[in-house]
C-alpha cells in the first residue's frame, strides 16, 4: 500500500511544489522520470539479490531506504537534489513489489496463490488511491511536504513488526 502511495505522491503534490518553488510545469517531469527510473533499477537489482541472500533482508532493507528517502524528500529544497532523493526512493519502492508478491506466493496454500498475490499487488492500487485522498486534505492544511512526512514515517514504523514477524522465504 505504501509503494502505491509514494510512487503516485509526486504527482499529487506537483502543483503545490511548482507554485512553492516558482517552477515551471514541465521541470517536474524529470522529477516523475527519476522515480520510476529508481523503481525499475531496484525491482530488477533487488529481486536478483532477494535469489541470493533471501527476501527478508531485501524487504527489510528497502523499506528503509524508501523510508529514509521519502523523508529526505520533504526536506529537498533543489530540483538536484528532489531528483537524487527520487531516484533514491525509487530504488527501495523497486524492491517491494516483487520481492512481497514471491514471499506471498511462497507461503499461500496452493488453491489460494493466485488469489492472494493478487491482493498483495493490488495493494499498490489501493496505496495511489488513498494517497491521493490524504494528499487532497495534507496539502491544502499542512504543505506538501507533509505528504512525503506521512510516506515516510509509516512505513518506518511498519518496519518494526517487520522486523518481529516478517518470515524468510522457505528456499532459505
Amino acid at each position: 500500500v505504501m509503494d502505491g502511495f509514494d510512487v503516485q505522491a509526486v504527482g499529487y503534490v506537483a502543483p503545490a511544489l511548482i507554485r512553492d518553488w516558482g517552477i515551471p510545469a514541465a521541470a517536474m517531469g524529470p522529477v516523475f522520470a527519476a522515480g520510476l527510473l529508481g523503481l525499475f533499477a531496484g525491482s530488477i537489482a533487488f529481486s536478483m539479490a532477494a535469489d541470493r541472500i533471501g527476501r527478508r533482508p531485501v524487504l527489510l532493507g528497502a523499506t528503509l531506504v524508501f523510508s529514509v528517502f521519502t523523508l529526505l524528500t520533504a526536506r529537498a529544497g533543489t530540483m538536484p537534489g528532489l531528483l537524487l532523493v527520487r531516484f533514491l526512493a525509487g530504488l527501495g519502492l523497486g524492491a517491494m513489489m516483487p520481492n512481497a508478491t514471491a514471499l506471498v506466493g511462497e507461503y499461500s496454500p496452493s488453491r489460494q496463490r493466485v488469489a492472494t498475490m493478487m491482493i498483495v499487488t493490488n495493494g499498490f492500487m489501493v496505496g495511489a488511491v488513498l494517497g491521493g485522498f490524504l494528499s487532497a486534505w495534507l496539502v491544502p492544511a499542512h504543505g506538501w511536504r507533509s505528504v512525503f512526512w506521512v510516506g515516510g514515517l509509516v512505513p518506518l514504523a511498519l518496519l518494526v513488526p517487520m522486523l518481529l514477524w516478517l518470515p524468510e522465504s522457505l528456499q532459505f
